[in-house]
């Protein structure tokens, strides 16, 4: 009863055959490929998003130093990126300012700012009170 025992306690503990290991590798390989491009579109996506934030963030800050008083200061742009700035009268006293940032992967962030000069208001004469 010896020798049945230990035969059949080899039999029970054979492992996985060659085919079953070499499927198991295939998965991994293939969930860890997808993981890995998933990881990658995720990153793209992320440089892509803070692209965008950058632009907004550069085209508000011409707009603020043109307010400033600075209209021909140039800041600098990032390599790569192209600013453009276009000036519209729209009335007497009024002109519409518009910032193009365009990223280098042409991503475009448009900002517009009216810019209208008001007249100076005189200060209403105050009457003396009486005596």
């Amino acid at each position: 009863m010896g020798r049945r025992n230990s035969l059949s306690m080899a039999h029970a503990q054979r492992g996985f055959s060659l085919l079953e290991t070499l499927a198991a590798a295939l998965l991994f390989a293939v969930s860890l490929a997808g993981l890995l491009q998933y990881h990658q579109v995720l990153q793209q996506s992320w440089q892509h998003l803070r692209l965008q934030r950058q632009a907004w963030r550069l085209a508000h800050q011409y707009l603020e130093v043109y307010e400033a008083g600075g209209a021909d200061a140039r800041m600098q742009a990032p390599d790569g990126w192209t600013v453009t700035q276009a000036e519209t009268r729209v009335s007497a006293g009024c002109r519409k300012i518009t910032i193009a940032v365009a990223t280098p992967y042409h991503y475009q962030a448009r900002l517009g700012r009216w810019f209208c000069e008001t007249p100076p208001v005189a200060a209403p004469e105050t009457e003396t009170p009486p005596q």
